[in-house]
Protein backbone atom coordinates (compact mmCIF):
# COMPACT_ATOMS: atom_id res chain seq x y z
CA UNK A 1 0.00 0.00 0.00
CA UNK A 2 1.22 3.27 -1.09
CA UNK A 3 1.55 6.52 1.51
CA UNK A 4 -1.14 8.13 -0.43
CA UNK A 5 -3.43 4.97 -0.48
CA UNK A 6 -2.63 4.77 3.59
CA UNK A 7 -3.76 8.57 3.80
CA UNK A 8 -6.89 7.76 1.57
CA UNK A 9 -7.70 4.74 3.72
CA UNK A 10 -7.54 6.39 7.14
CA UNK A 11 -9.21 8.94 5.89
CA UNK A 12 -12.39 6.78 4.56
CA UNK A 13 -12.67 4.91 7.90
CA UNK A 14 -12.81 8.45 9.93
CA UNK A 15 -15.55 9.34 7.59
CA UNK A 16 -17.50 6.09 7.59
CA UNK A 17 -17.19 4.44 10.94
CA UNK A 18 -19.55 6.34 13.63
CA UNK A 19 -17.26 5.88 17.03
CA UNK A 20 -14.19 7.34 14.99
CA UNK A 21 -16.08 10.26 13.59
CA UNK A 22 -17.16 11.19 16.87
CA UNK A 23 -14.05 10.74 18.52
CA UNK A 24 -12.09 13.04 16.06
CA UNK A 25 -15.37 15.65 15.43
CA UNK A 26 -14.99 16.15 19.27
CA UNK A 27 -11.28 16.78 18.88
CA UNK A 28 -11.59 18.93 16.34
CA UNK A 29 -13.88 21.62 18.29
CA UNK A 30 -11.56 21.16 21.14
CA UNK A 31 -8.81 22.49 19.06
CA UNK A 32 -10.73 25.05 18.03
CA UNK A 33 -12.05 26.20 21.38
CA UNK A 34 -8.54 26.18 22.33
CA UNK A 35 -7.22 28.41 19.57
CA UNK A 36 -9.81 30.90 20.43
CA UNK A 37 -8.96 30.80 23.95
CA UNK A 38 -5.37 31.90 22.46
CA UNK A 39 -6.45 35.05 20.62
CA UNK A 40 -7.87 36.43 24.08
CA UNK A 41 -5.62 38.96 26.07
CA UNK A 42 -4.97 39.60 29.41
CA UNK A 43 -6.30 43.47 29.60
CA UNK A 44 -4.29 45.79 31.00
CA UNK A 45 -1.05 45.38 29.29
CA UNK A 46 0.98 47.85 26.70
CA UNK A 47 1.17 45.23 23.73
CA UNK A 48 3.66 47.04 21.99
CA UNK A 49 5.65 47.32 24.89
CA UNK A 50 5.06 43.56 25.81
CA UNK A 51 6.09 42.48 22.13
CA UNK A 52 9.10 44.37 22.42
CA UNK A 53 9.92 42.56 25.83
CA UNK A 54 9.43 39.28 24.21
CA UNK A 55 11.23 39.93 21.42
CA UNK A 56 14.02 37.10 22.19
CA UNK A 57 15.06 33.79 21.18
CA UNK A 58 14.34 31.61 24.62
CA UNK A 59 10.28 33.70 24.17
CA UNK A 60 10.04 32.67 20.76
CA UNK A 61 10.89 28.74 21.66
CA UNK A 62 8.31 28.86 24.73
CA UNK A 63 6.11 30.36 21.83
CA UNK A 64 6.72 27.41 19.93
CA UNK A 65 4.92 25.12 22.62
CA UNK A 66 2.20 27.94 23.60
CA UNK A 67 0.67 27.98 20.15
CA UNK A 68 1.52 32.02 20.13
CA UNK A 69 -0.54 32.33 23.34
CA UNK A 70 2.99 34.10 24.72
CA UNK A 71 3.71 36.60 22.30
CA UNK A 72 -0.15 37.98 22.25
CA UNK A 73 -0.01 37.69 26.22
CA UNK A 74 -2.93 35.44 26.30
CA UNK A 75 -5.04 33.72 28.93
CA UNK A 76 -3.86 30.79 27.59
CA UNK A 77 -0.33 31.57 28.30
CA UNK A 78 1.12 28.99 30.88
CA UNK A 79 -0.54 26.47 28.62
CA UNK A 80 -1.10 22.86 29.76
CA UNK A 81 2.70 23.33 31.37
CA UNK A 82 1.62 23.21 34.89
CA UNK A 83 -0.18 20.12 34.66
CA UNK A 84 2.66 18.43 33.09
CA UNK A 85 5.07 19.84 36.17
CA UNK A 86 2.80 18.41 38.44
CA UNK A 87 2.72 15.24 36.63
CA UNK A 88 6.15 15.26 37.04
CA UNK A 89 6.65 16.13 40.69
CA UNK A 90 4.02 12.97 41.40
CA UNK A 91 5.82 10.79 38.96
CA UNK A 92 9.81 12.23 41.08
CA UNK A 93 7.46 11.40 44.56
CA UNK A 94 6.56 7.99 43.34
CA UNK A 95 10.61 7.45 43.03
CA UNK A 96 10.98 8.58 46.12
CA UNK A 97 7.97 6.81 48.45
CA UNK A 98 6.92 3.86 47.56
CA UNK A 99 3.31 4.25 48.87
CA UNK A 100 2.68 6.73 45.71
CA UNK A 101 4.16 4.24 42.93
CA UNK A 102 1.80 1.49 44.30
CA UNK A 103 -0.95 3.94 44.14
CA UNK A 104 -0.24 4.93 40.55
CA UNK A 105 -0.03 1.20 39.57
CA UNK A 106 -2.82 -0.16 41.55
CA UNK A 107 -4.97 1.78 39.24
CA UNK A 108 -8.79 2.32 39.62
CA UNK A 109 -9.87 4.36 42.91
CA UNK A 110 -6.25 5.24 44.00
CA UNK A 111 -4.76 6.18 40.39
CA UNK A 112 -8.23 8.08 40.61
CA UNK A 113 -6.69 10.11 43.99
CA UNK A 114 -3.51 10.42 41.94
CA UNK A 115 -5.04 12.30 39.47
CA UNK A 116 -7.28 14.90 41.53
CA UNK A 117 -4.11 15.32 43.75
CA UNK A 118 -2.55 16.27 40.25
CA UNK A 119 -4.94 18.96 39.44
CA UNK A 120 -5.22 20.54 42.97
CA UNK A 121 -1.37 20.61 42.34
CA UNK A 122 -1.35 22.17 38.74
CA UNK A 123 -3.84 25.35 39.56
CA UNK A 124 -1.37 25.93 42.73
CA UNK A 125 1.30 26.09 40.37
CA UNK A 126 -0.52 27.94 37.83
CA UNK A 127 -1.52 30.43 41.15
CA UNK A 128 2.05 30.97 41.03
CA UNK A 129 2.96 31.60 37.97
CA UNK A 130 0.66 34.01 36.79
CA UNK A 131 1.34 35.87 39.75
CA UNK A 132 5.34 35.70 39.45
CA UNK A 133 4.49 36.81 36.00
CA UNK A 134 2.31 39.89 36.73
CA UNK A 135 5.16 40.83 38.98
CA UNK A 136 7.65 40.57 36.39
CA UNK A 137 5.19 42.71 33.41
CA UNK A 138 4.79 45.17 36.05
CA UNK A 139 8.57 45.63 36.91
CA UNK A 140 9.54 45.85 33.41
CA UNK A 141 6.61 49.11 33.35
CA UNK A 142 4.65 47.16 30.79
CA UNK A 143 1.33 47.30 32.67
CA UNK A 144 -1.37 50.25 31.69
CA UNK A 145 -2.08 50.52 35.30
CA UNK A 146 -0.23 48.69 37.45
CA UNK A 147 -1.49 47.64 40.83
CA UNK A 148 -3.00 44.80 43.40
CA UNK A 149 -6.15 44.65 41.40
CA UNK A 150 -3.90 43.65 38.25
CA UNK A 151 -2.07 41.04 39.72
CA UNK A 152 -5.41 39.38 40.84
CA UNK A 153 -7.26 39.78 37.74
CA UNK A 154 -4.29 38.43 35.42
CA UNK A 155 -4.06 35.73 38.26
CA UNK A 156 -7.26 34.89 37.82
CA UNK A 157 -7.38 34.78 34.32
CA UNK A 158 -4.27 32.79 33.43
CA UNK A 159 -5.21 30.24 36.09
CA UNK A 160 -8.67 29.88 34.90
CA UNK A 161 -7.12 29.48 31.66
CA UNK A 162 -4.45 26.92 32.65
CA UNK A 163 -7.74 25.02 34.16
CA UNK A 164 -9.96 25.39 31.53
CA UNK A 165 -7.04 23.54 28.97
CA UNK A 166 -6.50 20.84 31.42
CA UNK A 167 -10.17 20.05 31.48
CA UNK A 168 -9.58 20.23 27.90
CA UNK A 169 -7.06 17.82 27.62
CA UNK A 170 -8.95 15.38 29.99
CA UNK A 171 -12.37 15.58 27.59
CA UNK A 172 -10.05 14.78 24.64
CA UNK A 173 -8.52 12.02 26.72
CA UNK A 174 -11.61 10.17 27.20
CA UNK A 175 -14.04 11.53 24.16
CA UNK A 176 -11.67 12.14 21.38
CA UNK A 177 -8.48 10.22 20.05
CA UNK A 178 -5.60 10.23 21.77
CA UNK A 179 -3.58 11.48 24.95
CA UNK A 180 -5.37 15.07 25.70
CA UNK A 181 -1.91 16.82 26.80
CA UNK A 182 0.09 15.48 23.54
CA UNK A 183 -2.60 16.59 21.56
CA UNK A 184 -2.55 20.47 22.59
CA UNK A 185 1.01 20.85 22.45
CA UNK A 186 0.81 19.20 19.01
CA UNK A 187 -1.67 21.51 17.82
CA UNK A 188 0.26 24.24 19.54
CA UNK A 189 3.67 23.47 17.83
CA UNK A 190 1.60 22.91 14.08
CA UNK A 191 -0.07 26.25 14.36
CA UNK A 192 3.56 28.80 14.46
CA UNK A 193 5.29 26.08 12.46
CA UNK A 194 4.40 28.20 9.17
CA UNK A 195 5.99 31.40 10.96
CA UNK A 196 8.72 28.94 12.28
CA UNK A 197 9.34 28.24 8.90
CA UNK A 198 9.37 31.69 7.53
CA UNK A 199 11.86 32.90 10.18
CA UNK A 200 14.02 30.01 8.96
CA UNK A 201 14.16 30.55 5.42
CA UNK A 202 14.51 34.58 5.56
CA UNK A 203 17.61 34.11 8.18
CA UNK A 204 18.79 31.05 6.11
CA UNK A 205 18.52 33.13 2.94
CA UNK A 206 20.26 36.18 4.33
CA UNK A 207 23.38 34.10 5.33
CA UNK A 208 26.26 33.01 3.47
CA UNK A 209 25.96 30.07 2.14
CA UNK A 210 22.21 29.99 3.02
CA UNK A 211 20.78 28.06 0.03
CA UNK A 212 23.23 25.20 1.58
CA UNK A 213 22.62 25.34 5.09
CA UNK A 214 18.73 25.81 4.21
CA UNK A 215 18.76 22.23 2.71
CA UNK A 216 20.91 20.72 4.58
CA UNK A 217 18.86 21.84 7.78
CA UNK A 218 15.58 20.01 5.98
CA UNK A 219 17.67 17.08 5.48
CA UNK A 220 18.83 16.77 9.01
CA UNK A 221 14.78 17.21 9.60
CA UNK A 222 13.72 14.52 7.70
CA UNK A 223 16.85 12.23 9.16
CA UNK A 224 14.80 12.99 12.95
CA UNK A 225 11.41 12.18 11.54
CA UNK A 226 12.62 9.26 9.41
CA UNK A 227 14.08 7.86 12.71
CA UNK A 228 11.54 9.07 14.72
CA UNK A 229 9.02 6.84 13.01
CA UNK A 230 11.04 4.04 13.28
CA UNK A 231 11.63 4.01 16.73
CA UNK A 232 7.79 4.57 17.36
CA UNK A 233 6.75 1.99 14.74
CA UNK A 234 9.56 -0.67 16.46
CA UNK A 235 8.91 -3.23 18.55
CA UNK A 236 10.62 -6.45 20.45
CA UNK A 237 8.45 -9.69 19.71
CA UNK A 238 8.54 -11.91 22.45
CA UNK A 239 7.88 -15.54 21.95
CA UNK A 240 4.86 -16.73 23.49
CA UNK A 241 3.88 -20.34 23.67
CA UNK A 242 -0.20 -21.41 24.96
CA UNK A 243 -0.42 -25.19 26.20
CA UNK A 244 -3.62 -26.19 25.22
CA UNK A 245 -4.92 -23.67 22.84
CA UNK A 246 -4.16 -21.10 20.61
CA UNK A 247 -5.25 -19.29 17.60
CA UNK A 248 -4.17 -19.64 13.82
CA UNK A 249 -6.08 -16.18 13.43
CA UNK A 250 -9.55 -14.87 12.12
CA UNK A 251 -10.76 -17.34 9.46
CA UNK A 252 -7.74 -19.81 9.79
CA UNK A 253 -10.01 -22.93 10.90
CA UNK A 254 -10.11 -24.72 14.40
CA UNK A 255 -7.52 -24.07 17.05
CA UNK A 256 -3.98 -26.09 17.59
CA UNK A 257 -2.35 -27.25 20.30
CA UNK A 258 1.08 -25.50 21.07
CA UNK A 259 0.79 -22.47 18.60
CA UNK A 260 3.46 -20.30 19.12
CA UNK A 261 2.77 -16.61 18.98
CA UNK A 262 4.34 -13.61 20.31
CA UNK A 263 4.03 -10.61 22.70
CA UNK A 264 5.40 -7.62 21.20
CA UNK A 265 7.15 -4.94 23.12
CA UNK A 266 7.23 -1.12 21.76
CA UNK A 267 10.67 -0.43 21.45
CA UNK A 268 9.51 2.99 22.52
CA UNK A 269 7.20 2.38 25.03
CA UNK A 270 7.15 6.03 26.97
CA UNK A 271 6.25 7.25 23.89
CA UNK A 272 6.67 11.21 23.62
CA UNK A 273 5.85 12.13 27.68
CA UNK A 274 9.53 11.60 28.22
CA UNK A 275 10.18 14.67 26.05
CA UNK A 276 7.33 17.24 26.76
CA UNK A 277 8.60 16.52 30.12
CA UNK A 278 12.24 17.08 29.88
CA UNK A 279 11.46 20.25 27.25
CA UNK A 280 9.12 21.66 30.45
CA UNK A 281 11.83 21.49 33.06
CA UNK A 282 14.36 22.87 30.71
CA UNK A 283 12.28 26.35 30.11
CA UNK A 284 12.88 26.81 33.73
CA UNK A 285 16.61 27.97 33.70
CA UNK A 286 16.28 29.90 30.86
CA UNK A 287 13.17 32.01 31.91
CA UNK A 288 15.54 32.65 35.89
CA UNK A 289 18.15 34.16 33.26
CA UNK A 290 16.04 36.77 31.76
CA UNK A 291 15.62 38.04 35.52
CA UNK A 292 19.35 38.57 35.98
CA UNK A 293 19.98 42.30 35.82
CA UNK A 294 23.57 42.67 35.07
CA UNK A 295 24.37 42.13 31.48
CA UNK A 296 27.72 40.18 32.01
CA UNK A 297 26.12 37.95 34.93
CA UNK A 298 23.43 36.95 32.05
CA UNK A 299 25.54 36.52 29.32
CA UNK A 300 27.56 34.09 31.36
CA UNK A 301 24.64 32.04 32.48
CA UNK A 302 23.12 32.14 28.81
CA UNK A 303 26.48 30.58 27.45
CA UNK A 304 25.91 27.92 29.51
CA UNK A 305 22.12 27.31 30.28
CA UNK A 306 21.05 28.90 26.90
CA UNK A 307 19.12 26.60 24.45
CA UNK A 308 22.43 26.31 22.83
CA UNK A 309 24.83 26.00 25.98
CA UNK A 310 27.01 22.85 26.67
CA UNK A 311 25.23 22.70 30.37
CA UNK A 312 21.40 22.82 29.04
CA UNK A 313 22.38 20.10 26.20
CA UNK A 314 23.60 18.19 28.64
CA UNK A 315 20.88 18.10 31.23
CA UNK A 316 18.49 17.95 28.54
CA UNK A 317 19.74 14.62 27.52
CA UNK A 318 19.82 13.72 31.06
CA UNK A 319 16.31 14.34 31.51
CA UNK A 320 15.12 12.17 28.58
CA UNK A 321 16.89 9.69 29.47
CA UNK A 322 15.84 9.55 33.34
CA UNK A 323 11.98 10.10 32.14
CA UNK A 324 12.28 7.44 29.41
CA UNK A 325 13.10 5.04 32.33
CA UNK A 326 10.39 6.61 34.90
CA UNK A 327 7.43 6.68 32.69
CA UNK A 328 8.25 2.94 31.19
CA UNK A 329 8.33 2.15 34.87
CA UNK A 330 4.61 3.35 34.48
CA UNK A 331 3.37 2.48 31.57
CA UNK A 332 4.26 -0.77 31.62
CA UNK A 333 3.96 -3.79 34.01
CA UNK A 334 5.70 -6.97 33.59
CA UNK A 335 4.06 -8.42 37.19
CA UNK A 336 0.95 -7.76 35.43
CA UNK A 337 1.24 -9.11 32.52
CA UNK A 338 3.08 -12.18 33.55
CA UNK A 339 -0.19 -13.03 35.72
CA UNK A 340 -2.02 -12.66 32.57
CA UNK A 341 0.16 -15.16 30.81
CA UNK A 342 0.26 -17.73 33.72
CA UNK A 343 -3.87 -17.53 33.78
CA UNK A 344 -4.04 -17.91 30.16
CA UNK A 345 -1.58 -20.70 30.09
CA UNK A 346 0.75 -18.49 28.21
CA UNK A 347 4.74 -19.23 28.74
CA UNK A 348 8.02 -17.84 27.42
CA UNK A 349 10.33 -20.58 26.38
CA UNK A 350 12.70 -21.78 28.67
CA UNK A 351 11.51 -19.57 31.34
CA UNK A 352 8.70 -20.39 34.33
CA UNK A 353 5.67 -18.93 34.15
CA UNK A 354 5.54 -15.95 37.34
CA UNK A 355 7.91 -14.22 39.14
CA UNK A 356 10.62 -15.66 35.95
CA UNK A 357 8.87 -14.45 33.75
CA UNK A 358 8.22 -11.08 35.10
CA UNK A 359 11.82 -10.46 35.83
CA UNK A 360 12.50 -11.75 32.33
CA UNK A 361 10.09 -8.87 30.37
CA UNK A 362 11.69 -6.53 32.93
CA UNK A 363 14.94 -7.16 31.44
CA UNK A 364 13.94 -7.20 27.85
CA UNK A 365 12.20 -3.73 28.25
CA UNK A 366 14.98 -2.06 29.99
CA UNK A 367 17.00 -3.29 27.77
CA UNK A 368 15.48 -1.75 25.01
CA UNK A 369 14.85 1.33 26.87
CA UNK A 370 18.57 2.18 27.52
CA UNK A 371 19.01 2.23 23.47
CA UNK A 372 16.58 3.80 23.52
CA UNK A 373 16.36 6.49 25.85
CA UNK A 374 19.87 7.32 24.61
CA UNK A 375 19.17 8.19 20.85
CA UNK A 376 15.79 10.21 21.87
CA UNK A 377 18.15 12.45 23.66
CA UNK A 378 20.59 12.64 20.59
CA UNK A 379 17.42 13.25 18.70
CA UNK A 380 16.55 15.81 21.06
CA UNK A 381 20.11 17.59 21.20
CA UNK A 382 20.75 17.54 17.43
CA UNK A 383 19.20 20.55 16.16
CA UNK A 384 20.11 22.80 19.26
CA UNK A 385 23.66 21.43 18.07
CA UNK A 386 23.06 22.65 14.50
CA UNK A 387 21.58 25.63 14.93
CA UNK A 388 23.78 26.70 17.63
CA UNK A 389 27.24 25.64 16.74
CA UNK A 390 27.06 24.92 13.03
CA UNK A 391 24.82 27.61 11.43
CA UNK A 392 25.87 30.33 14.20
CA UNK A 393 21.62 31.31 14.85
CA UNK A 394 18.78 31.18 17.24
CA UNK A 395 16.94 27.82 17.83
CA UNK A 396 13.76 28.35 15.95
CA UNK A 397 12.66 24.54 16.24
CA UNK A 398 14.40 21.95 18.61
CA UNK A 399 14.74 18.33 18.13
CA UNK A 400 11.78 18.24 21.31
CA UNK A 401 10.04 19.67 19.14
CA UNK A 402 10.10 17.81 15.78
CA UNK A 403 10.03 14.54 18.38
CA UNK A 404 6.81 15.51 20.01
CA UNK A 405 5.36 16.18 16.35
CA UNK A 406 6.12 12.54 14.99
CA UNK A 407 5.43 10.64 17.91
CA UNK A 408 1.53 12.44 18.86
CA UNK A 409 1.24 11.66 14.56
CA UNK A 410 2.42 8.36 14.58
CA UNK A 411 0.06 7.43 17.75
CA UNK A 412 -2.86 9.38 16.03
CA UNK A 413 -2.80 6.64 13.51
CA UNK A 414 -2.52 3.40 15.66
CA UNK A 415 -5.51 4.94 17.74
CA UNK A 416 -7.21 4.99 14.24
CA UNK A 417 -6.09 1.22 13.30
CA UNK A 418 -6.80 0.29 16.50
CA UNK A 419 -10.25 1.17 15.71
CA UNK A 420 -10.19 -0.25 12.32
CA UNK A 421 -9.19 -3.50 14.35
CA UNK A 422 -12.15 -3.25 16.41
CA UNK A 423 -14.43 -2.90 13.50
CA UNK A 424 -13.17 -5.80 11.89
CA UNK A 425 -13.10 -8.19 14.76
CA UNK A 426 -16.98 -6.83 15.63
CA UNK A 427 -17.47 -7.38 11.93
CA UNK A 428 -16.34 -11.08 11.86
CA UNK A 429 -18.33 -11.72 15.41
CA UNK A 430 -21.72 -10.58 13.62
CA UNK A 431 -20.76 -12.97 10.43
CA UNK A 432 -19.91 -15.73 12.77
CA UNK A 433 -23.42 -15.19 14.46
CA UNK A 434 -25.41 -15.07 11.37
CA UNK A 435 -23.37 -18.09 9.84
CA UNK A 436 -24.86 -19.87 12.89
CA UNK A 437 -28.01 -19.05 13.05
CA UNK A 438 -28.52 -19.77 8.90
CA UNK A 439 -26.89 -23.21 10.02
CA UNK A 440 -29.43 -23.32 12.40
Amino acid sequence: MTLSEAIKTRLHSIMTIRELKRRVTFTLLMFLVARIGVQIAVPGINMALFREFTNNPLAQFLDLFSGGAIQRASIFSLGITPMINASIVFQLLGVLYPKFEEMQREGGKQREKITQWTRYLAIAISVVQSVGIAFLLQSQNIVIEPGLSFVISTAALMTGGAAFLMWIAERISIKGIGNGTSMLIFLNIVSNLPNVGFNMVNALKNSLRGDLMLSLSLLLFIFIIVVMVIIQLGERRVSIQYVGKSSRGFGQGVSTVGKKTFLPVKINTAGVMPIIFASMLMAVPGLIITLIKDPAKRAYWNSLLGQTGWLYLLISAFLIIVFSFFYTAIVFDPDKIADSLKQTGGTIPNTRAGKETADYLEYIVTTITYGTAVFLAILGILPNIWFGYVIGMPVLIGGTSLIILVGVAVELLQQIDSHLAVRTYRGFNNSQRRQRKIEM
